[in-house]
């Protein structure tokens, strides 16, 4: 993962793949929810909207 940037979240940095974004997406939902989804079930989400909701994900599993 060459794209990992020290001091930097995933979801923030640009370089972060979309494959690995929505399989996060996927796990946090099912971590947070305890909702099983595809891996490819936001397929057709936004790039931007997909690192708003890894975010708020990332928040809400944090707490």
């Amino acid at each position: 993962m060459d794209w990992v940037k020290e001091g930097l979240n995933y979801w923030e940095n640009p370089q972060c793949p979309r494959e690995y974004l929505e399989k996060a997406l996927v796990r946090l939902i099912n971590e947070t929810e305890g909702v099983e989804l595809p891996k490819d079930h936001f397929n057709t989400l936004d790039e931007q909207d997909l690192r708003k909701e890894v975010g708020f994900y990332e928040y809400v599993s944090d707490k």
